[in-house]
């Protein structure tokens, strides 16, 4: 009969600490929410220059034709015309900044990023900016920061575009958007 008591006091002893051990794990554990929110992870997203479409087409004359070179990587213009993208990025993220990749050359280029609320049309340009010129077009680019305002995406509320208006012997060739979303 000791055996038997003697075996029963010893899983009693052993149930005990792996009550005890068990009630200290749960107890670190729901002191997690005190600990600091993993660190956010960077994404990027990158469109090229044949994703965009001119802003308009002039019917009457050909002579401000705009020419991708049936290439990904340069989108020319011979006239006064603008190229416009839809941009589908992903909800909650938070954009941080646009790198615009170009070959500067005699004209300068413009770049705007936007944001356009369709519920009541309005728009906020995120960035918008003219490139240097140069001579000789010589392949660059330029980075600029995103407002962190409003730099959390909404696709339920708005429309996310870039728009570029390539001139001369100044071409475009695509766009990154950095962004990050919580880790």
């Amino acid at each position: 009969m000791k055996l038997i008591t003697r075996a029963r006091a010893g899983y009693l002893v052993t149930l005990a600490s792996g009550i005890a051990i068990g009630l200290a794990i749960v107890g670190t554990a729901s002191a997690a929410p005190g600990a600091p929110a993993p660190a956010p992870v960077t994404h990027h997203y990158t469109i090229a220059a044949s994703a965009f479409a001119p802003d308009e087409l002039d019917i009457t004359t050909t002579t401000n034709d705009y020419f991708n070179q049936w290439d990904p990587t340069a989108l020319t213009n011979s006239g006064d015309r603008c190229f416009n993208a839809g941009l589908a990025l992903p909800p909650g993220a938070t954009l941080t900044s646009v790198t615009v990749y170009y070959a500067a050359g005699d004209a300068a280029m413009y770049f705007e990023l936007n944001r356009q609320e369709l519920s009541n049309h309005t728009g906020t340009a995120y960035v918008s900016f003219n490139t240097s010129t140069t001579g000789t077009p010589g392949y660059t680019s330029t980075t600029k920061t995103i407002p962190s305002a409003d730099a959390v995406v909404n696709m339920g509320k708005y429309a996310y575009s870039a728009g570029v208006c390539p001139s001369g012997n100044t071409f475009f060739s695509g766009l990154n958007i950095t962004y990050t979303v919580p880790g």
